[in-house]
């Protein structure tokens, strides 16, 4: 760990809260979930308090994180109380599951696809809507130095509130055509977020995941997406392709074999330039 990631573990440690990032995409299936749990077990391991708040229904990375927890405790892991259940109680505070040292999950269920129905009962405008979960969140930013937020695709109830409370995006970009369209979608609806509620929102990075090692159409979409978005917004480490990282959102994150610790050692830089990125739009 170089002197300037640990300067920047540092600084994010004498925050009154945590700085809150937003793994997204329009398009589903392009690695959001396997980015936001596998750079928030590395942030971690490196001593950073980070929570991954689970905000999508179909809880892949709650099913992931609590197989992780799993792995490393001789005792049965269980979920008292729901997403949806918090937010009808009008608290998340007790939510929170400790899976590793330095790493709690906020957990979600399939319950959390009624929370367009229930904001829009509990709600008289669309500012009302956007703003549900923030001072939801608020305490819980008190506890973490960052705080991961995994998002369903096509969602614009749960997409509008998790970036109005986070400090950055972070977008999860597969080499394919879809998915370059999504982060288009995606940026325009975060400029048209920002707009609207003068919010101080920033784009952390763009980060590539591979369908194919050296394919072509990987190479066009890395291509496009770089006239698109500029060099300077794009990660410099990419994602390969590794079948273990769909070993892990199955089995949950180990590191027992040669395999493991080859997604390991790749999600280890990845969380380097994730935490230079950080210094550099923060600190310098």
């Amino acid at each position: 760990m170089n002197d300037k990631i640990k300067d920047t573990i540092g600084k994010l440690k004498e925050r009154n809260k945590a700085l809150t990032i937003t793994v997204g995409n329009q398009k589903g299936g392009v690695g959001k979930t396997s980015n936001a749990t596998l750079i928030g077990y590395m942030l971690a391991k490196k001593g950073v308090k980070t929570l991954v708040a689970d905000l999508d229904p179909q809880s892949n990375a709650t099913k992931a994180l609590m197989l992780t927890k799993s792995n490393n405790t001789e005792h049965v892991s269980t979920i008292d109380k729901t997403l949806m259940a918090g937010v009808q109680e009008g608290s998340l505070s007790n939510l929170p599951v400790n899976i590793v040292n330095n790493l709690d999950l906020l957990p979600s269920f399939i319950d959390f696809k009624d929370f367009a129905k229930f904001v829009y009962r509990n709600t008289q405008t669309d500012s009302e809507v956007d703003h549900y979960l923030e001072p939801l969140f608020e305490p819980l930013k008190e506890n973490y130095d960052i705080i991961l937020i995994d998002v369903p695709p096509m969602n614009p109830e749960v997409t509008n509130n998790s970036v109005v409370m986070s400090d950055y995006v972070l977008i999860s970009l597969q080499t394919q055509e879809r998915s370059l369209t999504g982060a288009e979608d995606y940026l325009n609806e975060l400029a048209n977020l920002k707009d609207e509620y003068s919010l101080n929102v920033d784009v952390l990075g763009i980060l590539e995941v591979l369908m194919r090692k050296k394919g072509s159409v990987d190479n066009f979409i890395i291509k496009n997406a770089k006239e698109e978005f500029g060099q300077d917004n794009i990660f410099e480490n990419v994602i390969p392709q590794m079948e273990r990282i769909k070993r892990f959102d199955v089995n949950g994150i180990s590191e027992v074999d040669f395999y493991d610790k080859k997604v390991i050692g790749v999600y280890n830089q990845v969380t380097d330039e994730f935490l230079n990125r950080i210094h550099y739009f923060e600190y310098e």
